[in-house]
């Protein structure tokens, strides 16, 4: 059984899993998660110079990162989609389509396209 950093006893599966119970954790991952993809895209920049689109991606996703604030009602929404195992991949794959297939307005669009790729629909 692995360990997390101040979860001792814990086992590191089953902490993936149930992170995401807590609104206030999940907001932080998703700020994690922006931040974490952003640099991707800066680093995708600079390896594709001539698709713009990275580099816009990369500043739209820090843009998204600062407007993070989910309403009670739509946690009540996401809590039990949030703690699916799959969770992480999609708000991964909801980052990666943020300046290529999707251009989510802002914080709350975003969420939406998250939801649909965790619900498939």
């Amino acid at each position: 059984m692995r360990n997390h950093a101040g979860f001792s006893g814990v086992p590191t599966t089953n902490l993936k899993v149930n992170m995401f119970n807590n609104k206030t954790v999940f907001a932080g991952t998703l700020s994690d998660q922006f931040r974490t993809s952003s640099n991707w895209r800066k680093a995708q920049a600079k390896r594709f110079t001539h698709d713009t689109r990275n580099a816009k991606a990369a500043q739209r996703l820090l843009e998204l990162e600062s407007q993070i604030v989910i309403p009670d009602n739509v946690w009540e929404t996401l809590a039990r989609l949030a703690s699916d195992s799959a969770c992480l991949a999609a708000i991964s794959e909801t980052n990666r389509d943020v300046g290529f297939r999707k251009h989510p307005a802002d914080f709350a669009a975003w969420l939406e396209n998250l939801h649909s790729n965790l619900t498939g629909v």
